[in-house]
């Protein structure tokens, strides 16, 4: 069947998180932080993630399943910037706060907007479905892309999140295509790539950090401007 709908996960996809300035508050708290920091915490986070994780899919799933990862980035982050044992209670709550404020994730990388446009005009239906806080309209809206959307789906919204293909069936109702006339964007190998494929949809992993490598079964592209060639060879 050929292709006709483009889903996206938000955060790490679309909308990425200000950890440049969050960095700098780190630093200035006596904890020098880089960006290279938070990748490798990223990187050591989603390798913790799809080990647990993977296994599970199929099955039923465990409640919460991000938390999973934020633990881990967490603890590798704080492992990096060697925060004493008595502190990291309170920097995690800093670090928390800030990644649980929507406006945080408002870094939108300059390709974003014109694959999002490309893909708009020659007819794609295009729809985000995100782990999220019940926020990320919002922050869509806000950071001008909701308009290409013919539907968002937040899970704190709808009540299920992925892996669960129930969510990613939602997203196909909604666009009303068959499951392999879609294809999945996210940055996820396990809660992405895998909760798409539990659905029946081609996932398709965007790894601008380099979380993965080719031994990952989809394709892998680095950034949003590799889409519109990947569409036609779909």
């Amino acid at each position: 069947m050929p292709l006709r709908a483009v889903f996206f996960d938000a955060g790490n996809t679309l909308l990425y998180p200000r950890v440049d300035e969050l960095a700098a508050e780190l630093t200035a708290s006596g904890y020098p932080a880089t960006v290279e920091d938070f990748a490798a915490s990223e990187r050591e986070g989603k390798k913790k993630l799809d080990t647990w994780l993977w296994p599970k899919l199929g099955t039923e799933l465990p409640p919460q399943v991000d938390r999973m990862y934020w633990m881990e980035y967490l603890h590798a982050l704080l492992d990096r910037l060697k925060v004493p044992l008595d502190q990291h209670g309170t920097m995690t709550e800093q670090i928390v706060e800030r990644f649980r404020d929507i406006r945080f994730w408002s870094r939108v990388f300059p390709e974003t907007e014109p694959a999002l446009e490309s893909l708009s005009t020659a007819g794609y239906i295009l729809g985000v479905i995100s782990n999220s806080i019940g926020t990320i309209a919002e922050q869509l809206t806000r950071a001008g892309l909701a308009r290409y959307f013919r539907f968002i789906l937040d899970s704190a919204v709808v009540g299920v999140e992925k892996p669960d293909p129930a969510i990613f069936k939602m997203a196909l109702d909604q666009a009303g295509v068959a499951a392999d006339e879609a294809i999945f964007i996210g940055d996820t190998y396990a809660t992405d790539v895998g909760g798409a494929k539990q659905a029946g949809i081609r996932g398709v992993l965007i790894d601008r950090f380099g979380c993965y490598d080719d031994s990952v079964d989809c394709r892998r592209i680095r950034t949003l401007a590799e889409l519109t060639g990947l569409v036609r060879e779909f």
